[in-house]
């Protein structure tokens, strides 16, 4: 179904995995996407992948989601968004004591202030336009937590406070807002996981396996596409976290 035919989609973290199944999702439903990365050649790629969708007037830019002004010259040269998907992050696998305090700001500001400057300068225009959609790619370890990942859960875990309190800020101007937390997921990011640490997710499964990136992307087009949903948190975790 083409139900995205008129809506203009920006996602970030768009050139890969995650990021780019929902693009391409929503690409194939109709919707007109611009992704978000700080890797140009990697962007050209996804672009020029999402043209064999059909829709051939997608675009891209370059920058860092967690650099305030990168937003503010985004809403300029890209406005009249209606779904803004906040897919970009970055992982960490060092215990606390472990990690660099620089490494700590950066999974701060990418996971967490990405996510509410994003949220905040195209909500304006959702706003005005009474119409938007915007969805977050959180992580099933803001719930359960996990040794190694203390900042990355922190970060994912803050998102929760944020959906709930915007989905009633929002939700009078027919704008909605939501999470998704996908469990162990098949990326590059899983992909260089140690095999027991990969072993050790599978075991904790119920479903004995990861999840694939075209699963949190129909989650993704769900949450798009369906009028009621708002200020939930989406759980995509073959049961991870009901052990």
């Amino acid at each position: 179904m083409l139900d995205l035919v008129g809506r203009s989609c920006l996602i970030t973290g768009g050139s890969k995995g995650i990021g780019l199944a929902i693009a391409t999702r929503f690409s194939q439903a109709g919707a007109t996407c611009t992704l978000v990365s700080r890797h140009e050649e990697s962007l050209r790629n996804a672009v020029s992948s999402l043209a064999k969708c059909g829709q051939r007037d997608h675009s891209f830019l370059v920058g860092d989601v967690g650099d305030r002004a990168f937003w503010e010259q985004a809403v300029k040269a890209n406005p009249g968004i209606d779904i803004l998907v906040n897919s970009a992050g970055q992982s960490q696998t060092s215990l606390l004591l472990r990690t660099p305090v620089d490494e700590i700001d950066d999974l701060v500001r990418v996971n967490l202030l990405g996510t509410i400057y994003g949220s905040k300068f195209y909500f304006k225009e959702m706003a005005r336009a009474r119409r938007g959609c915007i969805i977050n790619i959180s992580s099933i370890l803001a719930v359960t937590g996990g040794g190694g990942s203390s900042v990355y859960a922190a970060s994912k875990a803050g998102l929760h406070g944020f959906v709930k309190s915007m989905a009633k800020e929002a939700s009078r101007f027919n704008v909605r807002i939501n999470n998704i937390l996908p469990g162990y997921v098949e990326t590059e990011m899983t992909a260089a996981l140690r095999s027991s640490t990969r072993a050790d997710a599978l075991l904790q499964t119920p479903l004995g396996r990861f999840g694939t990136a075209v699963e949190v992307a129909d989650a993704a087009y769900y949450l798009a596409t369906s009028g009621y949903v708002t200020g939930t948190d989406l759980v995509i975790d073959g049961g991870y976290a009901s052990r």
